[in-house]
């Protein structure tokens, strides 16, 4: 397997490990109302999104073995 690949299975599976907040979520939300959980589904599919588009690309920067800046 090349490099590039491994490097992408560990992006996809961290991005799927990302999403399963939102499903619980939605699970709850399903069984005890919907409507009642509009809130909260929004603001965990955004969180969501955010943690995905912010670590896919930092895993590729680590793969590669490029440095990345220290927080602060």
């Amino acid at each position: 397997m090349t490099a590039t690949r491994q490097k992408r299975r560990v992006q996809i599976v961290c991005a799927a490990l990302l999403h399963i907040p939102i499903v619980a979520i939605a699970a709850y939300a399903l069984a005890n109302g919907f409507g009642e959980h509009v809130g909260i589904l929004s603001v965990g599919l955004v969180a969501t999104v955010a943690a995905t588009l912010l670590i896919v690309p930092y895993i590729g920067r680590i793969m590669d073995g490029s440095s990345v800046p220290a927080a602060g």
